[in-house]
């Protein structure tokens, strides 16, 4: 039994729904014979890019070309045969050629997945074959999916092949990331950018499914339908066609205790209880997720997108491009006065880091989870306000304490005060050569971090949840707050980086040690290089002595 997205793929650009500047030029390119040697077909899943690329295949190979006025004799058809001006249009799906691209065994149609098949390796085999005619058809047709998979030696041994392609090749790549392509191979490509469906569109393609196989759905469970497909045809018939497998009749219900994927309204409400510093609603919204199977890769970047709307509204951007209805513009419009621009750019580097780190870390929940927690306030800051009110409250009757005691201290406390401060001093002087080489760490440590960032941005990460705490100007020890990145910090390739840039930077091999901080200790707050102020080595002694001199007031 053939899965209905495959049953029900357009054949046709015709047939292709919600597309019509990319079905009008790529109709225009057919008719007049002008088509292009590279395409770059980008947008999200499931709104049509791989169809159109098949159906591109079988308008060049169409054999129908052979019954037409241009072939009217075989020198013609040979003459015509390799030429990018001979004239097509919409493929029959009746010939030969047409026949066999729709059931897989065309032999000069070749769909290479970038995911799994990614390395320079592939790329040179290709080369290598792409220079072989033809082997039945007019053209080979390369459709190379998620092309933003493929490495940068992969894309650099392309590139060669793109600009100067064999005048048989057509080359075809789909991705849903344009932005990490190269610009030398995005320019060699005519780009069409597939939009989301829009809500009538869905709508069609559903019903007309549901009538095709005498499938009841309401009104509710249609709309329900749309909501939770997010734009994308695929995930919306492939909810029918999972449900459709037991149920003849869907509701609402169904389709909600069927779908894992994070619909428009569900990112509305977790963005909407950040914004109100809801966190337990918006931590278990993470965990639901979790839970139902979603890919929290997946989720981050909608969130992301989701917030990217909001600063566009923040910053006066017109909504005309945002694909929303109006109800949702609506609600858009009153979310977007719960933030200021400033805490929406903070929130989405928030999630662009726990995005990278999902990839990292087998829970990524987690990350999603920690991003959350700190944009909305860590507990150790509730607890310093509380004190800090406590000590206002206290403040009158220690002022008046303070005034009766103050006549009958009097000498007293001067010779008193004395004995305290040389026995600080004291300590002072123990810690200068520790206090003196830690200062010089942070100094050089912006400088460290930004050498590591093109090696391994992730280990950045975890380094800036660090704390320098002790320096013998060999072994410098460092404090980290979570077991999990002791131990990642500790892997001995990272261990040999980190000491590689750290004597690049310093000039003097020093060894690093990871040690778990007690609990209770306040994290760290990083230290700009701008931040430590060059006080000279004749004043360090008499800066540190005030320092402590007054943290202990």
């Amino acid at each position: 039994m053939t899965v209905f997205y495959r049953k029900y793929r357009p054949q046709k650009l015709s047939e292709l729904i919600g597309q019509r500047p990319i079905v009008e030029t790529l109709l225009n390119q057919l008719t007049l014979g002008k088509i292009s040697h590279g395409y770059l077909f980008s947008g999200p899943r499931g709104t049509g890019k791989t169809s159109t690329a098949r159906i591109m295949a079988k308008a060049v190979n169409c054999q129908r070309l052979a019954s037409s006025k241009l072939a009217s004799s075989s020198r013609q058809l040979n003459a015509k045969r390799y030429s990018l001006n001979a004239k097509f249009g919409e493929p029959c799906n009746k010939c030969d050629s047409c026949l066999a691209i729709l059931n897989g065994s065309y032999l000069d149609l070749v769909e290479i997945d970038a995911a799994s098949n990614r390395g320079i390796e592939e790329i040179r085999d290709l080369r290598e074959k792409v220079k072989l005619a033809p082997v039945s058809g007019k053209f080979k047709v390369y459709i190379i999916d998620e092309a933003h998979m493929l490495t940068p030696d992969a894309f650099n041994a392309f590139l060669k092949t793109l600009e100067e392609p064999p005048a048989h090749a057509i080359f075809i790549l789909c991705t849903t990331n344009p932005t990490k392509l190269p610009l030398t191979i995005i320019s060699r490509l005519q780009r069409f950018n597939f939009s989301r469906a829009d809500d009538t569109g869905l709508e069609k393609i559903i019903k007309k499914i549901a009538q095709s196989e005498s499938i009841k759905l309401d009104e509710k469970a249609i709309s329900t339908l749309v909501k939770v497909s997010d734009g994308s045809y695929r995930d919306a018939v492939s909810v029918i066609d999972q449900l459709s497998v037991f149920k003849r009749e869907i509701k609402e219900e169904d389709i909600l205790g069927l779908v894992a994927v994070s619909g428009w309204g569900q990112l509305f409400d977790f963005v909407e209880s950040i914004a109100k510093k809801q966190i337990k609603k918006a931590v278990l919204t993470i965990e639901k997720n979790s839970a139902n199977g979603a890919d929290m890769s997946l989720f981050a970047r909608e969130t992301i997108l989701f917030l990217e709307k909001l600063l566009f509204m923040k910053i006066g951007v017109s909504t005309e491009s945002f694909d929303l209805d109006k109800s949702q513009l609506e609600k858009l419009e009153g979310l977007v006065n719960e933030f200021t621009s400033s805490e929406l750019q903070n929130l989405i580097k928030l999630f662009l880091v726990a995005e990278g780190e999902i990839k990292v870390y087998p829970l990524g929940q987690i990350s999603l989870v920690l991003a959350v927690c700190k944009y909305c306030g860590e507990p150790e800051i509730e607890e310093v306000a509380k004190v800090s009110n406590v000590l206002k409250g206290s403040e009158s009757q220690r002022v008046k304490e303070s005034e009766n005691t103050k006549e009958s201290r009097g000498t007293e406390e001067s010779k008193e005060a004395k004995g305290p401060k040389e026995s600080k001093r004291e300590r002072v002087k123990e810690r200068k050569s520790n206090n003196k080489s830690l200062v010089l760490i942070e100094r050089h440590w912006q400088e460290f971090l930004n050498k590591v960032k093109p090696v391994n941005a992730h280990v950045v990460a975890l380094l800036k949840s660090t704390r320098p705490s002790e320096f013998d100007g060999v072994n410098l020890t460092l404090e980290v707050f979570y077991r999990f990145h002791k131990e990642k910090l500790e892997e001995p390739k990272i261990m040999m980086m980190l000491s590689r840039v750290i004597e690049e930077v310093m000039g003097d091999k020093i060894n690093f040690k990871f040690v778990l901080a007690e609990r209770g200790v306040k994290k760290p707050t990083v230290v700009a290089a701008s931040d430590v102020v060059d006080t000279g080595e004749y004043k360090l002694e008499d800066a540190v002595v005030e320092i402590f001199s007054k943290q202990s007031r």
